[in-house]
Parts: structure tokens; sequence; C-alpha cells
């Protein structure tokens, strides 16, 4: 069944409507019809199946035929910080991070961060990256959107990680024989677990040091020094594998 994403106000009434790409990519690249079943997500949650009344410019109307609710993700929350990175290289690590069930995602500034965004540039981006992001969950079957939280500073994001029950720093430079590891079962019923990313020159000694002495601890992915966007795909795919649900539970 086709899925689309609706504002919560919208899902929240009986007779949702469609508007903008999604619209028109019913009516002129899918080509269904009144009377077709179709799923809505909101992002938070909520889905419901509804029948298509009718259809007009830029509009599609439904009905809701039936409700649900989603349980809560699993747990733990799964929060990714990451370095500003150049060009558009965030752009596919939203989407992919997305599929891989990360909840949250925090870019901040480091002293080897190279972009720097203005007031302007910052809601350009995010009102981009929460496409990208809407578009890989309708693509990978989840139902809650990916938070992305306005850039940070590299000392406000290590206090946003402050409550977090694990706190992990991926560092080049930290040794191969310390590597991310597995934890045991009963480590697996934390809550939150959080990983810090650096930008492509790499961590500062002063960063890494900032990092410690707020709970922060350094692990490593092994020998092979990876772009700063390949690190983010393997460290989600890491962290739901250890804490996650791709976790295995005979372990």
């Amino acid at each position: 069944m086709r899925r689309f994403f609706v504002e919560t106000r919208q899902l929240s009434g009986d007779t949702p409507v469609i508007s903008g790409d999604d619209a028109g990519h019913i009516r002129n690249v899918l080509r269904l019809k009144p009377g077709d079943i179709i799923e809505l997500i909101d992002g938070a949650g909520s889905e419901c199946e509804a029948r298509i009344d009718r259809m007009e410019s830029g509009k599609v109307h439904v009905s809701v035929i039936r409700r649900r609710t989603q349980a809560s993700e699993p747990h733990p929350r799964l929060i990714i910080a990451q370095a500003l990175l150049k060009d558009n290289k965030a752009d596919e690590i939203i989407r992919q991070i997305t599929e891989l069930g990360v909840q949250r995602w925090i870019p901040y500034s480091a002293q080897r961060s190279v972009p720097v965004l203005n007031a302007k540039r910052i809601t350009s981006r995010k009102e981009r990256w929460r496409k990208i992001a809407i578009e890989a969950l309708k693509q990978c079957q989840r139902s809650r959107l990916l938070e992305i939280s306005d850039p940070m500073t590299f000392q406000e994001m290590l206090n946003f990680g402050a409550s977090c029950d694990v706190r992990l720093i991926f560092w080049e430079d930290e040794s191969p024989s310390r590597p991310f590891e597995i934890p045991s079962p009963e480590k697996r019923r934390i809550q939150s677990v959080m990983a810090i990313l650096g930008p492509e020159g790499g961590f500062t000694p002063e960063e890494v040091a900032a990092a410690r002495a707020c709970g922060f601890i350094t692990v490593s992915l092994g020998p092979r020094i990876l772009k700063a966007d390949t690190a983010t795909l393997a460290v989600s795919t890491l962290l739901q594998y250890g804490f996650g649900d791709m976790r295995p539970f005979d372990l």
C-alpha cells in the first residue's frame, strides 16, 4: 500500500487533504483514482488507511477508514551528533540514518568544520533535511520522523548528551585495539545512546579532552580511516546491532 505524509493537524480529522508534491505524484505518476486505498502517516506515530474521494488541481481529498497508533520505537533512543560537513553530504546521511532507525540527529560546529551556516542557511538546510527525512520515512516503513536539531556548538552538543546512558565519541586517533564492542545483555536495558562523529579534518585534542570530561568514551572504528559520511553509516549500524532492534537476542 502506498504511504503518504500529512501533518498531524490534517491526520487528526476524518477528511485529510494531501497537497504539494505528493498530490501530483498520486495523480500524475501513480495514476491512482477515487476509491483507491492509501496509507497516511504523520511522523509522530499515527497511521491510517484512507480512501481517495476526489482530486483537484494540487489536492487529493481522502476519507479515513481505519486508524492505528504505533507503539513507541524500540529502546534505546539512538542519537547521532554529526559535525557539519561540506556540500550536501548531510543529505544522504539523513536518508540513511532514517532508514536505520536513528531517532535524533544533531549537527554541530567543530573546530575543524568547514561550513559556517548563518541563520538563513540554517533555516533552508533544515527544511531540506526534513523533506529528505520524510521521503525516507515513507520508504522504510517507520512511523516516527527523525528529529533534526538546530545546529549546536561543540559544548552545547556535549551538554545535550550529559543525560544519555551511553556516551561515545568515535575518534580516528584512538587505538584500533579499543573498538566499539557489542554490549553484554544486561547493558541493553539502557534508555539512550549518543555517538559523536567528527568533521572531515577530525577532532582536535582539546575537543576529545572536553568530551572525555563530559563522560564520553573514545572508541575506534578499526584500522581504516573512513570518510565522515561513511563513518556515520557504520556507527549507526553498529549502534542498532549493539543496542537497538538489529541486536542478536541470543547473545
